[in-house]
């Protein structure tokens, strides 16, 4: 008997999907579209409105106000004084020369050294050599060989200016003022990948995001040295996720303006190191000559590093109230830079193993004077300074106050 085996399936028996969940597929695939297309667009308006805000911000002017420095009145050199070569150098390198090239330069040899102002100086750019002998200056003679009974040096920095109401002291540097070990050191503890990035460290960020759910504590900090800047100068510091979606956008413009190496000079002059009295601490200029009486580019490994872990909690780090945090801080910071190839292990135990050599307490940490105080401080200070506005910055012209009390400068003379 033959067997009729039929195969396929024909228009009654075949199996389409059901049109019921065709339907939820469609629907599905077009409330994902839409979802896509409204968060595009919301970035995208965002996006172009802090694009605006950047502009106008960049358009307004300079993005730091210009700050007016005080300075003593310039150190006179004259034949027949107690005074070493070795101590003339030392007065010259605390106020930047050799440091910065365009203040000037000197060189020390034995018992004569050489002195030449450059560009940016207080004085003319005419260079002396002065002999010494015994302690006492022999004679001093002008580049071009003339005898000179008297010879002015560079004038001492001894405070800067409030820029704002807000009483912020800021000494602006720019990135190729700033110390390699400096940027080694703040790149280690804060952003590694500083010169890698886009601006974000979505890794990073995701860490942190899932620490704080964990902790229920929003401590992590998972901010590149790129975002910190952008809150810093355009937001404010409470932390809510609006203003971290904002940030991130703010990011974005700075990133697509500037280089990292402008990036990372706007943040080292913009980052808040703390407080001294009622003025606040910003950017490492100010720091370095706040916490040890040097221009930036003469700190060492480990003042770099101390600086550099200041960062995470400027007040509870302050290395005048609490040395010995600061002091662990700043070796956390060493161990870092070990980590990245920065320094060798050699050289961060040499540098862990520096004690603290602070600054002295000056002017500067003293609260703002009250209207019952301010003629005695004018009038002390009369007698012991003069101020010198300059150097403010190249579209500023130079301003000179003199206090009545002193006499008038006195001229370099033949």
């Amino acid at each position: 008997m033959p067997v009729k085996l039929k195969y396929g399936s024909n228009a009654r028996t075949g199996t389409k999907p059901p049109a019921l969940e065709s339907r939820l597929l469609r629907i599905a695939l077009i409330t994902l579209l839409a979802i896509l297309v409204v968060g595009c667009s919301v970035f995208a308006y965002f996006y172009y409105h802090y694009q605006r805000v950047v502009d106008d911000r960049i358009a307004a002017g300079p993005i730091f106000a210009s700050v007016s420095q005080i300075y003593a009145a310039p150190r006179e050199v004259r034949a027949g004084q107690k005074l070493s070569a070795a101590a003339i150098a030392a007065d010259l390198r605390q106020a930047g020369y050799n440091a910065n090239s365009h203040l000037g330069t000197f060189q020390l040899n034995a018992d004569n050294i050489f002195i030449k102002p450059g560009p940016e100086s207080y004085h003319n750019t005419d260079g002396a050599t002065i002999n010494t002998s015994g302690g006492v200056v022999q004679s001093i003679t002008a580049e071009n060989g003339v005898t000179l009974s008297a010879y002015e040096l560079e004038p001492q920095l001894i405070t800067a200016l409030s820029e704002d109401k807000n009483r912020t002291k800021r000494r602006l540097v720019t990135y190729d003022e700033i110390p390699p070990r400096m940027v080694q050191a703040v790149i280690a503890i804060e952003d590694r990948d500083f010169f890698n990035h886009g601006g974000i460290n979505y890794l990073r960020i995701a860490k942190c995001a899932f620490s704080d759910l964990v902790t229920h504590h929003r401590t992590c900090g998972g901010s590149t040295l790129t975002q910190q800047l952008a809150k810093n100068l355009f937001l404010s510091p409470e932390k809510r996720i609006k203003r971290k979606m904002i940030e991130i956008l703010i990011t974005f413009q700075l990133e697509a303006r500037f280089t990292k190496k402008q990036i990372f000079e706007m943040y080292a002059n913009e980052i808040n190191l703390g407080q001294r009295g009622s003025y606040a601490i910003n950017g490492f200029g100010e720091a370095a000559q706040t916490f040890f009486g040097k221009n930036l580019q003469q700190l060492d490994l480990a003042e770099c590093a101390l600086l550099a872990g200041t960062i995470q909690s400027p007040t509870r780090l302050n290395p005048y109230r609490h040395p010995e945090r600061a002091m662990e801080r700043r070796n956390v910071v060493l161990d870092s830079m070990v980590e990245t190839g920065a320094i060798t292990a050699s050289q961060a135990q040499a540098a862990k193993a520096e004690p603290l050599r602070l600054a002295p307490p000056n002017i500067d940490a003293s609260e703002a004077p009250t209207s019952s105080t301010s003629s005695t401080i004018s009038s002390s200070s009369a007698s012991a300074i003069r101020t010198s506005l300059t150097r403010v910055s190249a579209s500023t012209p130079r301003l000179t106050l003199n206090f009545s009390a002193l006499p008038p400068r006195p001229s370099r003379s033949a």
